[in-house]
């Protein structure tokens, strides 16, 4: 045991740790690449099965106040959603909003992750995320044998970790800020002196690795909110690992590796054609060994790792067929730019900067098609009856061949992501738009965020607070638009033009319009409409 955690002091490690999050609760967010059906679409790229996504059981360890569970209990209500955190203010949180969008199929619980009951069923899917590096050595194993116990065969568990080497430099300016807050009990004063401190490291820090390393860190941590700062840095507990240790440790506790969420940091291609022959060197063509590398090559500092149950493991087909991105459903947010090459002159890019180049024009044209999509996803079979209507002619084997191969090329370079579901948008220039049902009951009850059809997390401006609990479907564009105007009127909202507030009755008319029609743009956008 380490950290702190020797049987004498464990009880009272895991009440310091429930008093900081009680303290200063962690924001509870939604993580898109935590969502079932992405990390289906990763066993479905290895080929293995999965259970029916409808009725899925889904249990979080850490789930804070439930912002990441939440929303699939709310899109998901055949299935069956446990969430457990060691932080009782985090867990009344979370119950308050089950509560105001009634749901029924989700349960939170204030329970210690060492001492989990679990209930007489095992689940589909096991989520741990921001938690394995920040509790006590006893509390990791916990994890990991809560994952072995009680995930299905055709289960995934998910467990996010900081990751070694690649997290030494952060703990740099960690083990300073340490130094300096000392035994500081109030997480407050932690963070007041930490930040107080960064600048002066920032000033102060001496030329070579030691000081460039201070300075990055602080430059970094100055952007960050203080609940990052606190839980992040400032815990008395977080120990990074290597890939290597934590798979020991998942095997001790009979889990397998599966792959990551972030599928494309798997693939070595995607570091260069050097660096990726001298991976698979290094590696000796083995997966975890060359997994193993390419965290030290890349300097990765965070992994989102994908365990499954050893039998299931042997069953996995590592050379991905193409035929395999037939049934998924794929999201691109890119765009056709110039291609530095001659005789690949069609270039697609994403904001990322990551690229995809084909001489193929039906290739072209699926990318096209993909990119017109979003904010809905796209299927390969919907792509080619697309691009046949259009063509009002079929498409050869060859062509079919290519896309299929470029769609999967987008996959495992980070280009597009896979989902086993498909997100279908409702029209943005529909005459009665119909927000989700969880987006309306968030903004109805004054929360400031909720989260989109992609499971992504998305801020509700002062007009969208307003307008989405009455986009129900029922009204028209012009009932929607008399309720902006009244709610104006009725002083429960203010326009303003170049910073003073408007008035003049025509131009709170002329302020709602524009208004309306932005909140409809960007809820269209952001995936928040209804089909």
């Amino acid at each position: 045991m380490t950290s702190g955690a020797h049987p004498s002091n464990f009880a009272e490690a895991q009440a310091r740790t429930r008093a900081s999050y009680d303290e200063l609760p962690y924001v509870s967010n939604a993580f898109p690449q935590t969502h079932p059906a992405r990390l289906a679409a990763v066993a479905r790229l290895f080929s293995l099965e999965m259970p029916n996504l409808d009725r899925m059981r889904v249990l979080e360890i850490g789930c804070a106040s439930g912002g990441n569970l939440i929303p699939l209990a709310a899109a998901h209500p055949e299935g069956r959603f446990l969430g457990i955190d060691l932080s009782g203010i985090q867990i009344a949180d979370g119950r308050k909003r089950i509560e105001a969008l009634g749901l029924t199929n989700i349960e939170l619980r204030q329970q210690d992750i060492a001492f989990f009951e679990g209930p007489d069923h095992r689940f589909d899917f096991i989520v741990c995320h921001g938690v394995y590096s920040w509790v006590p050595e006893p509390v990791r194993h916990a994890i990991l044998d809560i994952c072995s116990k009680y995930l299905e065969f055709q289960g995934i568990a998910y467990v996010s970790f900081n990751v070694l080497p690649g997290w030494r430099p952060k703990q740099i300016l960690r083990d300073a800020l340490m130094a300096h807050v000392g035994q500081a009990s109030n997480l407050r004063e932690r963070i007041a002196k930490a930040r107080e401190f960064m600048g002066f490291l920032a000033e102060h820090a001496p030329p070579g690795p030691y000081g460039a390393a201070v300075k990055e860190g602080v430059a970094q941590l100055q952007k960050v909110p203080d609940d990052y700062l606190a839980h992040e840095f400032l815990e008395l507990d977080n120990a990074p690992c290597s890939f290597h240790d934590f798979m020991y440790a998942a095997g001790q506790h009979q889990l397998a590796y599966l792959g990551e969420a972030d599928l494309h940091m798997m693939v070595p291609e995607n570091f260069g054609p050097e660096a990726a022959k001298a991976l698979r060197m290094l590696g000796g063509n083995t997966l975890l060994s060359t997994e193993n590398y390419i965290d030290v090559v890349t300097g990765r500092t965070f992994r989102q790792t994908l365990l499954i149950p050893p039998a299931r493991a042997a069953a996995t087909k590592r050379n991905i067929d193409p035929q395999r991105i037939e049934d998924l459903h794929l999201l691109a947010d890119i765009t056709q730019v110039p291609s530095s090459e001659a005789d690949m002159p069609y270039c697609f890019e994403n904001r990322g900067g990551r690229q995809i180049r084909t001489r193929v024009e039906a290739v072209r044209k699926a990318f096209e098609r993909v990119a017109a999509r979003k904010p809905a996803t796209s299927n390969f079979h919907q792509l080619i009856a697309e691009i046949e209507t259009s063509d009002k002619k079929k498409l050869t084997q060859e062509e079919r061949n290519e896309i299929r191969g470029a769609l999967l090329q987008g996959v495992l370079s980070g280009l597009i992501v896979a989902s086993t579901m498909a997100v279908d948008i409702g029209a943005a220039d529909g005459d009665r738009p119909k927000a989700t049902v969880l987006a309306r009951k968030d903004a109805a009850s004054g929360r400031t965020r909720t989260v989109n059809r992609r499971h992504e997390n998305f801020d509700l401006g002062v007009v969208a607070q307003h307008i989405l609990p009455v986009m129900d479907g029922s009204r028209t564009r012009a009932e929607l638009l008399a309720h902006l105007k009244a709610k104006a009127g009725e002083d429960a909202l203010h326009f303003q033009r170049n910073g003073q507030r408007v008035t003049d009755e025509a131009d709170i008319a002329a302020c709602a319009q524009e208004h309306l029609a932005a909140t409809l743009g960007i809820a269209w956008n952001n995936a928040l409409l209804e089909p």
